[in-house]
């Protein structure tokens, strides 16, 4: 679902999207697997701006699915080399902290000092 959320290219956030979709569909194996996909669907990560600032946050409130978020945007998004993607990252970032500020107190933040 990272990818779905947020990938740079909108034909990977779809691809993803629906690779999410089929998985759901027949290995049913997937934590809060058709809520998810009734947010994130493919249309709705079509924009990258929704896809990082609506739809990911709204996936990320599911258990098991806001830490590999937030470490993502963390490690991969904030150093990007696109400057619109960075500036993405850190507002999806501002909107993951709400879903568990402890966890962004003690580790995002001391990840962000690192850097």
């Amino acid at each position: 679902m990272t990818t779905a959320c947020y990938d740079r290219e909108v034909n990977c956030r779809r691809a993803a999207s629906a690779a999410f979709q089929e998985c759901v569909g027949r290995l049913g194996d997937f934590p809060h697997g058709i809520d998810i996909l009734t947010v994130a669907d493919f249309f709705s990560v079509s924009l990258r701006v929704s896809a990082y600032v609506h739809v990911a946050p709204l996936v990320a409130a599911f258990d098991g699915y806001h830490r590999p978020f937030a470490e993502h945007l963390t490690s991969a998004k904030l150093c990007h080399w696109d400057k619109a993607v960075r500036e993405l990252a850190a507002e999806a970032l501002a909107r993951l902290v709400p879903i568990d500020p402890e966890h962004h107190r003690i580790v995002t933040l001391k990840c962000l000092a690192a850097s």
